[in-house]
């Protein structure tokens, strides 16, 4: 997660918290779609804001009480924040590729970045809104009757009507199998 967030970073720059979180759901469901695991691996909650990943939430807040002190040590070492919302990656830190991110993930990554980098947080957040693992508890957070739902991997796989993530329904199935295990 720490390495995909400096991945992120010190291709786009300067970005706030709300923007990464987008961004890193985006890329989770992209490698999920067509691959059948996501990068992070991280838990998903729909949240007022759209979908968001936990641990990365937790990392990008630098949240002592939930990051193990190598963790908190790691993201301090490749990202700064440069005030409450808004992270900068510390250029030139990783001498190579991000050990942790396999081609695949640096793909999606790339691929996010491409498609939806130049997007302004809230536009992220109005996109990922229209994704029916976040529309499913619309009514409840525009009545304020949840802070946070819990949202199973496998709701991830879905796609929208010219979705840039979008495959095949049969691909589609096919990360689901990956992802669960099962063949239907």
């Amino acid at each position: 997660i720490i390495e995909a967030v400096y991945y992120l970073l010190s291709r786009t720059g300067e970005a706030t918290k709300l923007k990464l979180l987008k961004l890193v759901f985006l890329a989770d469901k992209y490698h999920l779609i067509r691959y059948g695991r996501t990068v992070t691996g991280d838990d998903y909650y729909a949240m007022e804001h759209g979908p968001v990943g936990s641990t990365v939430k937790d990392v990008l807040e630098f949240n002592r009480f939930t990051l193990a002190d190598n963790e908190y040590a790691y993201a301090s070492r490749l990202f700064d924040k440069i005030d409450d919302v808004t992270l900068k990656a510390k250029h030139d830190v990783l001498s190579s590729e991000p050990e942790m991110l396999s081609e695949s993930d640096i793909e999606a990554l790339d691929f996010i970045i491409d498609k939806f980098g130049e997007m302004t947080a809230s536009d992220l957040r109005n996109y990922t809104h229209k994704y029916p693992e976040w529309e499913q508890y619309r009514e409840l957070f525009e009545n304020n009757q949840t802070k946070r739902e819990r949202l199973k991997t496998e709701e991830l796989l879905s796609t929208l009507p010219d979705d840039p993530l979008g495959v095949t329904p049969e691909h589609i199935e096919e990360s689901r199998e990956i992802l669960t295990g099962h063949h239907e």
